[in-house]
């Protein structure tokens, strides 16, 4: 299946135009046009143009560069606005995934600080270096759109029985009112695939089975053993992501334990008992000594017990079902890889940051 997405930019220079090119594959068109191609925000000639694609690309100040002694007068984050509008009141008859494309700069000074416009889009992507699964993504989306139209059943949009899951992730879907489409993508992509909690990521599923993958020429088997806890539900196709409470189920009846019970050391010897010889744990990140992996050092992108970290500061706080993110005292240190990522402590841990870099320093 392909797609067609229409990148909206204020800028016409070649880098620009090129930047569609980047974004295409086999599966995925992205057409360029000058922000001038709207009449302001003329209704009509919005739901004229937006109806020939599955998806929209916009850049973050649509209102930068003047055109023929002017400036759109909208930002990205209005005309977004705009089209959801439309859509909620039914004038614009298909729903489609909105993104923002931004240099990181921008994302970092506009995007991050706005709490609002931030529901109005699925997803940010960077213009340089744009992700190198960008293309893949934004397929993603645009047939999870498609499937979500199809059906607004959750067990039939996430494959799995909803009775497992906290029922406030889809109690604003219990009626019988009609609620877009965008609504239930908003919520599927950012309460549940791109949070941690119900599912976990690649990286959290090795640290939490104690393998480390760059050294595990076994980690693909290890994976085969947990397939039945993938998920496959809508948006499978761009994140993959595993139910943690299959993940637990499968590991019970593999080792006859829980897996919160044991170390990464006595995982990798349930494993090699099951005929897995090549998985190797991973070491604590320097500064620690639990083998007790739960979660993922944001900043380092290693191995953690959160007993041994700190949390991370969200934008949101972490709903119910949702868990922090952490980062280690090792990042703490040497805090190069919280600026290159903007990551910030959670001011709940300030007095424990400053007790262990202290202590730290002392030895």
């Amino acid at each position: 299946m392909s797609f067609k997405f229409l990148y909206i930019d204020d800028a016409s220079d070649q880098v620009t135009k090129g930047l569609a090119k980047r974004l295409s594959s086999e599966d995925l068109s992205v057409q360029y046009e000058h922000v001038s191609i709207f009449d302001q925000l003329n209704p009509q000639n919005t739901i004229n143009i937006v109806s020939q694609y599955q998806g929209l690309i916009l850049d973050l100040r649509l209102d930068n560069e003047p055109y023929d002694g002017k400036r759109f007068p909208f930002t990205a984050t209005e005309f977004a606005q705009h089209i959801r509008t439309l859509v909620t009141k039914g004038e614009l008859k298909i729903d489609i995934p909105i993104i923002v494309f931004s240099t990181e700069a921008n994302l970092k000074d506009i995007y991050f600080k706005d709490m609002t416009s931030n529901n109005l889009f699925d997803r940010f992507i960077t213009k340089n270096p744009i992700p190198p699964l960008a293309s893949k993504k934004l397929c993603s989306l645009a047939n999870g759109y498609q499937t979500i139209a199809k059906t607004q059943e959750f067990e039939s949009l996430l494959q799995t029985d909803i009775k497992v899951l906290d029922e406030r992730f889809f109690s604003r879907f219990d009626t019988e009112e009609t609620i877009p489409v965008h609504e239930y993508a908003q919520v599927i992509l950012k309460d549940l695939i791109y949070a941690k909690g119900f599912l976990i990521n690649e990286q959290y599923l090795a640290a939490r089975l104690g393998v480390d993958i760059s050294k595990s020429k076994d980690w693909n088997k290890v994976k085969e053993l947990f397939e039945e806890a993938r998920y496959t539900g809508v948006f499978s196709d761009g994140w993959d992501r595993w139910w943690m409470h299959k993940v637990d189920e499968i590991f019970e009846k593999i080792a006859n334990t829980y897996l919160s019970y044991l170390s990464a050391k006595e995982k990798v010897e349930v494993f090699k008992k099951n005929g897995l010889e090549n998985v190797i744990f991973p070491e604590p990140i320097q500064g620690n000594s639990s083998y007790r992996f739960w979660t993922v050092c944001k900043a380092l992108d290693k191995p953690l017990d959160p007993m041994e970290g700190f949390k991370v500061y969200t934008r949101n706080e972490p709903k119910p079902w949702q868990e922090y993110e952490y980062i280690s005292l090792e990042a703490l240190l040497h805090p190069h890889s919280l600026k290159e990522k903007n990551i910030k402590p959670h001011p709940s841990e300030s007095d424990s940051i400053k007790f262990a870099i202290e202590n730290a320093r002392k030895k």
